[in-house]
């Protein structure tokens, strides 16, 4: 009785912000709850931290609905991010059930990033209790990039083909990304972050700026990164991506698969059964 009540609350705020949207979100909403089944509550949410602008939470273990929300400084961005977001649940949900697989933490603990934060001068005498978060920040923010970022880069390029009338907002959250990913070149950020999952994070990024400086006409995206010695490996990371790159996600766990076996993370991570 709770959890229906629930719902239909959700349900009413969502459709009372839903007319506020563009058509192509109200499009790719529409298209969500029609191949899912299940409604999509949409709100904005002022907690998302950079560079994080949006996030979905897909219906999962009988959740009754999926969850969209963007942060209110994009509100200008509202059509684009919803689209963008939407495409990961449709990605999802157009394999046969027996191939969709969530990502999630292989068995037994990983000790790299608890090595990685003692051996690390800023964090070395940090309490245990302090230096254990700091270990599980770092290893759910890589965890969190490996699985968005190279499926995000194939999403983003779809969008831009399918939808050109997209173009100019996106262009806005792409460069608005490529500044927040230089944050990490600043000497505190340097400074308070171990080198490896610094240089990890880097690499990743400068897919990202090879990516889509190449697309925008902006090579100088990549200098930072070839100065910090890093670009050789978001070249590597970049051959994966162009391999497996498709509309299609047929490819995308042997995408993200490559990356993490390129980035010494693959015994990190499992494929798990995606149960709705």
């Amino acid at each position: 009785m709770a959890s229906g009540l629930a719902t239909r609350q959700a349900a009413t705020v969502s459709s009372a912000h839903r007319m506020s949207l563009g058509a192509i979100s109200q499009q790719f909403l529409q298209q969500v709850e029609t191949v899912t089944g299940l409604p999509v509550h949409v709100e904005e949410d002022e907690r998302l931290q950079p560079p994080l602008l949006a996030k979905v939470q897909i219906a999962r273990r009988g959740v009754p609905l999926h969850r969209v929300a963007y942060h209110p400084s994009a509100r200008a961005m509202a059509d684009y991010l919803i689209a963008f977001q939407c495409s990961f649940v449709l990605r999802l949900h157009s394999l046969p059930p027996s191939e969709r697989f969530d990502l999630a933490d292989a068995p037994g603990a990983q000790p790299d990033p608890m090595d990685w934060v003692r051996a690390h001068a800023a964090s070395a005498h940090l309490p245990p209790d302090r230096q254990h978060a700091f270990a599980e920040f770092l290893r759910t923010s890589l965890v969190s990039m490996l699985r968005s970022m190279p499926v995000g880069i194939c999403v983003d390029h779809d969008l831009r083909t399918r939808f050109p009338e997209l173009r100019e907002v996106q262009d806005q959250a792409l460069r608005r990304q490529i500044d927040t990913h230089a944050a990490l070149f600043r000497p505190e950020v340097q400074r308070s972050v171990p080198d490896h999952p610094w240089r990890l994070s880097l690499a990743m990024n400068a897919v990202f700026a090879k990516f889509w400086g190449e697309e925008l006409g902006q090579p100088g995206w990549m200098l930072p990164y070839h100065a910090a010695g890093i670009a050789a490996r978001g070249e590597a990371l970049l051959r994966q991506l162009r391999e497996r790159r498709s509309p299609n996600p047929s490819q995308d766990r042997a995408l993200i698969d490559s990356w993490a076996e390129e980035l010494g993370l693959k015994a990190w991570l499992q494929w798990i059964p995606y149960s709705p």
